[in-house]
């Protein structure tokens, strides 16, 4: 495989194994960002007709990387947003029913409790492990069911669900499914057309290596006319672009997701540094992020059993993802090995009295044999 170290800053003398925390800029990215920078600072080479090109570029690019038509991808500054696009939208009232996992991130978890001061009745299963099985959903669905709403990889542990078969059962309810897909997308395969979601919503900060405060929501072309849009983006207006034929009295918009985009949709600093971002990815390619990352962990799982520590969820390799999480005695004495690793200078993250670990590719086999050295014999 390239080596793709050089792509990206030297972290030296830390070893970043944390990009489920979030992912570090490219050295294009950060050569794009500069250069709009520079538009910023001399608004006079801004042309006006960019604006709008810009979001489109964007738009196609994370409508390829997940299977879409670009008329399916509406634009977002969070996972939040995108998930709040549809619980607000749907016009869900008394009697109406979600399901939700207690162990999703709060973007799929508040945005939800929220509904019940309308008297919607939001269910939160508590599975016995991290991750959301087919068992845990089979009984709590009913044909009141709107929404099952659940993350596609566990931010704590990177347990990875059954997408094919949860929407199928939601749908044989009448029910739509939401996915947040912040902690998968960019880093393992998806292709929306052959499943049965139709919201995935993803924050592009992680694994799409984007700015913080970028993201984008799916929005299946059926879910989109159920939904109530409360602020007209005047960006998404058909014809907008020309100042001097605005229409006055009546106006269109397009039967699109876009009319769902966030206002400013075209803050040219963060897009084109997404853009930048997506193009790397593209580049090397999601198979490679994935395949890459899997051996790493093998490894790192192969270290971490023979040195004692527990493995969360990583024992059907059909549903590992690029996150691996790991425990040992206690939560205290886990709490204490993570300190110690960041003392170390290997960057991991601690989620649920579980440390986190999330390569990329400008990880090496020698950033794993660190942490396994500095991590010792579980006591």
């Amino acid at each position: 495989m390239q080596d793709y170290r050089q792509e990206f800053p030297d972290f030296a003398p830390t070893i970043y194994l944390d990009c489920a925390y979030q992912g570090p800029f490219p050295r294009t990215t950060v050569a794009r960002l500069q250069e709009a920078i520079e538009l910023k600072c001399h608004p006079e080479r801004l042309e006006a007709p960019e604006y709008f090109r810009l979001p489109e570029r964007v738009r196609g690019r994370l409508a390829n990387l997940v299977g879409a038509d670009p008329s399916e991808i509406a634009l977002t500054n969070s996972a939040t947003q995108g998930i709040g696009i549809v619980a607000a939208g749907l016009g869900l009232a008394a009697g109406d029913e979600v399901v939700i996992a207690s162990r999703n991130f709060p973007a799929n978890l508040f945005t939800w409790l929220h509904l019940r001061r309308l008297g919607v009745r939001v269910q939160v299963l508590k599975p016995a492990g991290d991750r959301v099985r087919v068992e845990d959903v089979v009984g709590v669905l009913t044909p009141r069911t709107r929404v099952l709403a659940l993350d596609w990889v566990g931010y704590a542990s990177g347990a990875r669900i059954d997408l094919a078969t949860l929407g199928e059962l939601v749908h044989r309810q009448g029910g739509i499914f939401v996915v947040d897909g912040t902690q998968g997308v960019g880093a393992l395969e998806i292709d929306v057309r052959q499943l049965p979601v139709d919201v995935l919503a993803v924050a592009a900060y992680k694994w799409l290596l984007g700015p913080y405060g970028t993201g984008f929501v799916f929005l299946r072309s059926e879910v989109q006319d159920r939904l109530e849009l409360p602020v007209v983006n005047w960006m998404s207006v058909e014809g907008s672009e020309d100042f001097d034929a605005l229409p006055t009295e009546e106006f269109t918009l397009p039967r699109a997701a876009r009319i769902f985009d966030v206002p400013e949709t075209s803050n040219f600093l963060n897009l084109n540094a997404l853009e930048a971002s997506l193009e790397f990815v593209e580049r090397a390619g999601v198979r490679t992020v994935a395949e890459h990352c899997a051996r790493l962990l093998d490894r790192l799982a192969e270290g971490l059993e023979r040195k004692g520590y527990r493995l969360r969820d990583w024992t059907d390799a059909e549903q590992h993802s690029t996150i691996l999480g790991f425990q040992t005695d206690s939560r205290e004495a886990t709490t204490q090995l993570h300190q110690k690793l960041r003392a170390n200078n290997v960057a991991v993250s601690l989620r649920h009295g579980t440390i986190r670990v999330s390569p990329y590719l400008y990880n090496t086999e020698a950033d794993i044999e660190k942490l396994l050295s500095v991590v010792g014999d579980s006591s």
